[in-house]
């Protein structure tokens, strides 16, 4: 497009990416399903995490691809991603159409003055992207401001800065809503320093966690950083529609602050060779106690920098925050003083030039349809100082605004009340309100109190209004103090202390470290890895346009287990893919099945869950499904259980210490080869004998090497083939001749490790050596072995250690090397010969 485009500026918007995707293109996150809270939820610590992963740049559909026709849920998106770098509307597959107008009203006013207010934050949004080349993320995690144990957790996972001056903490899911979507937003954490709502202009003081925010449905929450400095335009419909010729400074006044506007001309690559201009804007508030009132001084400096198309000529609008009106105001143009006129209305400042306006009463609802019912909602906040100075040559003239009697002191809207506070009686965490991850304190209302505050790991939650507070995100059988106490105008109370333990893990005894493959191809980017992750935001889906049924999903619990039930986790919404019948077979050995049962489910969200009986022991389980929605299949998660207070055995962990790790392939290294009626077999080591044929080989090894240096990765093989041959050079040796013998592999296919016997009488023969061939990048674990049946035999054993290349083709393995102690005829035969692949799939010879 550069080359052949007048060095135009791509646009690219890409599903996948890595490092460096950030230079040429958006990452978007992929087909989803809209009309739900969890499209919302998983987005939003999905795009902070993207930031951190150095990529600034990412966008999803709008409500979805799929799914919809819910309003406040289609609402509540377009508020949040008005804060996002970009919108993407993807449509045609979901239940409705996805155009921010498509749900009707209040939608489509709400929706609309979301997206003029998009519009308008245009120079802010461009300005944090220029920074975000080599700087911060425009969206950015609350630890990148202020780090501490609660940042650093996952406390603040559903809330993001918006550059350096907006804090973002979107409406993910119902709380307290009604039927229109009016709800309350919890667990707002605002850092230290003064935030501002954006919305009403209520002032906070930070290091707190707000909660029981009010979230009508036309408002999200938005803070802005006191001392914020907003380069703002013109809302628009399109870019074209932008008034170069005019500039717009959003500002909330407070100690001293600096943002540094960039501008280019937004259609070349041109602002790689530096074409581009920056204006440095600050605000000081100064007070002064010989007029017993604040000053604020607004500058803004001279415009830095050019590019082809840049509008020198500007007028200048400043939006100051305030709650009074200014006792005087003054502005400098380059030095010289210019004269202002106060306006009597907003239409007359509109039209004039070198003026200001004192808005009492600002309505955000500026954009509703014209008739509509929401045109009468009242959107108002803070009042606003307007100030126009007429153009100037930016490049050349700095502009001084000076406001004396500055003032910006709202009134605490959540202290209403008068009067004494007692201590919160009944204070107490009930067995109903704990769970294994939560706890729920509970107490009795307090007569004048406007609300409550509760301390809990150094951390102040404020402005509670019920008498419960839920506490998320907890450890289980974890014991944890909390203080209480009542707020009203007058005060506070005193403490009162309480403490409570969380109960157990509901997934205490579901089998960790499973993995599963499945029959069915999966949808790239949905694999079936994600139904054993234990993580329940994420999906596997077969793939998509191609009917998968019926499938099975087989399922290694890596051990040996007493079973007792499997929960599967379908979508949310029950949609394409979920499980509705088939039957659950189990084996310790993957040869022999046992069929423990059918199952029917229902199509819904709920969790599904198998019984099984008689609890078997068993390190396997298959799923196969005969009837899934729409023929194919998905779910978030599968569990497998283990019956509670029994041990499982874990394959390969031959010193019984819990772990498998390099100690047990030492193990195995020093007793290859080794077979029952050995000395050392019967005790621990038999029980390394796995695939129970009383010798150690390549399979029992496997079941270390396959789980070291990351192990190997679930994924779809061709299926193990192929057979080893032995010939030596010639068939008759003379005393002291070297006895080569060939190994070879024909017609292999995922030949992951290898092993066999070759029996020889110690009289005839003296091992020397091995030479490697297509072995070798495999570990050599070979053993010549003397039997306390006085028997010599050798066993070559090659395996692979961690995720590498098998083994395929006819291929030249390795060379035995011996020497004959006597003149002697050539008939060594292999035995015990086998082939094992990455999921312990064997061929025996």
């Amino acid at each position: 497009i550069s080359d052949y485009g007048n060095n135009a500026r791509p646009f690219i918007i890409s599903l996948d990416g890595w490092a460096g995707t950030q230079r040429y293109a958006t990452i978007w996150s992929g087909d989803q399903t809209g009309g739900n809270w969890e499209y919302i939820r998983f987005h939003i610590p999905t795009y902070i995490g993207a930031g951190l992963s150095g990529q600034p740049n990412i966008t999803s559909d709008m409500d979805g691809i799929f799914g919809g026709k819910n309003a406040p849920m289609n609402i509540r998106d377009f508020q949040w991603k008005t804060f996002t770098p970009m919108q993407l509307n993807m449509d045609g597959w979901g239940s409705s159409q996805k155009y921010p107008q498509a749900q009707g009203e209040p939608a489509s006013s709400i929706n609309r003055n979301f997206l003029k207010l998009k519009s308008a934050l245009l120079p802010y949004q461009y300005s944090i992207a220029k920074e975000a080349i080599n700087g911060l993320p425009m969206i950015r995690a609350m630890f990148l401001e202020t780090r501490n144990s609660y940042t650093l957790g996952a406390a603040t996972q559903y809330q993001y800065l918006y550059g350096p001056d907006f804090l973002i903490a979107p409406i993910y899911q119902s709380t307290r809503g009604d039927e229109k979507g009016n709800d309350i937003r919890n667990n707002i954490y605002l850092p230290e320093g003064t935030w501002i709502d954006y919305f009403s202009g209520d002032k906070y003081t930070g290091n707190v966690v707000l909660n029981n925010f009010e979230v009508p449905i036309w408002k999200l929450p938005v803070f802005v950083k006191s001392g914020a400095i907003i380069p703002m335009a013109n809302p628009t419909n399109n870019v074209s529609e932008l008034d170069k010729g005019l500039r717009t400074y959003e500002i909330y006044p407070g100690g001293n602050s600096s943002f540094k506007e960039y501008d280019d001309d937004g259609v070349t690559e041109a602002y790689k060779l530096g074409k581009g201009a920056s204006t440095l804007v600050t605000s000081n508030v100064i007070q002064n106690k010989t007029l017993g009132a604040d000053i604020a001084l607004i500058t803004v400096e001279t415009t830095k920098g050019d590019f082809e198309g840049l509008v020198k000529e500007k007028a200048t609008s400043f939006v100051i925050n305030v709650t009074e009106a200014p006792s005087q105001l003054s502005v400098e143009l380059g030095g010289k003083k210019v004269k202002l006129n106060k306006a009597n209305s907003a239409d007359e400042f509109i039209l004039a030039e070198n003026v200001y306006f004192y808005d009492a009463q600002p309505n955000l609802n500026r954009f509703a349809t014209k008739g509509s019912e929401f045109e009468k909602v009242q959107m108002v906040k803070n009042p606003q100082l307007l100030v126009k100075i007429a153009p100037i040559d930016v490049t050349k003239n700095s502009i001084v605004l000076e406001i004396k009697g500055f003032r910006f002191e709202p009134s605490d809207r959540n202290r209403l009340s008068n009067g004494a506070l007692t201590l919160p009686a009944l204070a107490q965490i009930a067995e109903k309100n704990t769970s294994a991850f939560t706890l729920q304190p509970s107490w009795q209302k307090v007569s004048n109190a406007d609300f409550y505050e509760i301390e809990h790991d150094g951390m102040l939650y404020t402005t509670i209004k019920d008498t419960t507070f839920l506490f998320e995100g907890l450890t289980p059988e974890t014991k944890y103090t909390f203080k209480l106490r009542a707020l009203n105008k007058d005060g506070h109370s005193d403490w009162v202390a309480l403490t409570g333990t969380t109960s157990a893990n509901p997934l205490q005894f579901a089998i960790k470290g499973i993995r599963g493959t499945s029959t069915a191809e999966d949808q790239d980017g949905s694999e079936v890895g994600k139904l054993f992750d234990q993580e329940t935001d994420d999906v596997w889906h077969t793939k998509w346009g191609k009917n998968s049924v019926p499938f099975d999903i087989n399922i290694d619990l890596k051990g040996l287990h007493q079973l007792e039930k499997i929960q599967y986790l379908p979508r949310i919404d029950g949609s394409n893919g979920t499980v509705l019948k088939g039957t659950v077979f189990y084996s310790s050995n993957r040869s022999t099945w046992t069929d423990a049962g059918k199952f029917e489910w229902t199509r819904n969200g709920t969790v599904k869950t198998f019984d099984i009986k008689n609890e078997p022991a068993a390190r396997y389980v298959k799923i196969s499904v005969n009837e899934a929605v729409g023929g194919f299949g998905s779910g978030r998660e599968i569990y497998v259980f283990k019956v509670p207070g029994t041990e499982s055995f874990l394959p390969g962990d031959i010193n019984n210490d819990k772990v498998i790790d390099g100690n047990d392939l030492t193990s195995y290294m020093n007793y290859t080869g080794l077979r029952k009626g050995d000395g050392d077999f019967d005790g621990y080591i038999s029980k390394g004998d796995l695939n129970q044929n009383n010798l150690i080989d390549a399979y029992d090894i496997s079941t270390v090497t396959t789980q070291l240096d990351g192990g190997v990765e679930a994924k779809k093989t061709d299926k193990i083939t192929g057979k080893l041959v032995i010939n030596s050079i010639k068939t008759s040796y003379n005393a002291g001749e070297f006895v080569e013998i060939i190994v070879k592999g024909v017609n292999l296919a995922s030949v992951n490790a290898l092993s066999f016997g070759l029996p020889y009488d110690a009289q005839d023969y003296e091992f020397i050596s091995i030479k490697p061939s297509a072995v070798e990048k495999m570990d050599n674990l070979t053993y010549d072995r003397l039997h306390s049946s006085g028997q010599k035999a050798l066993y070559p054993t090659f395996v692979n250690v961690g995720d590498k290349e098998t083994l395929k083709g006819n291929v030249d393995l390795f060379i035995i090397k011996l020497k004959a102690k006597r003149k002697l005829m050539f008939n060594l035969k292999l035995v015990d010969g086998l082939l094992v692949d990455k999921e312990l799939n064997t061929i025996s010879m």
